[in-house]
């Protein structure tokens, strides 16, 4: 009937849109930050744990149930390191107990390389997935993983790691907006 709503099956849907969300918003905030656009931090470590952490933790736990191997490990695994960059930015301020020493720029380099690589590992898997979209958004969080580590090892400004992060959560955001459209049969290019 005109005027009904109408609720679709939940367990066909995919909290994908989610998890890119979460990527998209905690990325373009923190590229905003470190490109110099702003100095909110604390703002970017509550996009983190919210968005970054929460919401691709949750989003790669339902794609786990869907039995989705490729996309709940990445969601999992990217949105607690999400939590893990919130911790090493907060605890020198004490905030879980006694404050502890700051992270090292050499141990973060190797932290930011790691993840890199790991990253890299999964954008390869993208290629299968057949969706173009999926796999520029790895390869611009893998060149951000890459820049950060060179921001840490003292061989570049963290302004252009900044943009390459800015550029990460637009793309991320724009896949998670075509994947609500295409759920309400709305297109964009992806």
């Amino acid at each position: 009937m005109e005027g009904e709503i109408t609720i679709k099956d939940l367990s066909a849907a995919s909290p994908a849109a989610v998890g890119f969300y979460g990527l998209g918003f905690a990325a373009t905030f923190a590229g905003l930050l470190n490109s110099g656009m702003f100095s909110d931090a604390l703002m970017v470590i509550a996009m983190a744990i919210t968005l970054g952490g929460v919401a691709e933790v949750l989003a790669g736990w339902q794609l786990w149930q869907k039995g989705d191997t490729f996309a709940a490990t990445a969601f999992t695994i990217f949105g607690l390191w999400w939590f893990a960059f919130s911790y090493i930015n907060l605890a020198p301020a004490g905030l879980w107990g006694a404050p502890v020493d700051a992270a090292s720029s050499a141990s973060m380099g190797f932290f930011t390389l790691v993840w890199g690589l790991i990253a890299t590992s999964l954008t390869i898997c993208t290629l299968k997935i057949g969706v173009k979209m999926i796999t520029v958004v790895f390869i611009v969080l893998d060149l951000t993983f890459f820049s950060l580590a060179l921001v840490f090892f003292g061989m570049l400004p963290l302004a252009i790691a900044g943009i390459i992060t800015l550029l990460t959560g637009i793309a991320a955001l724009y896949l998670a907006t075509a994947l609500v459209f295409d759920s309400v049969g709305l297109k964009l290019p992806i």
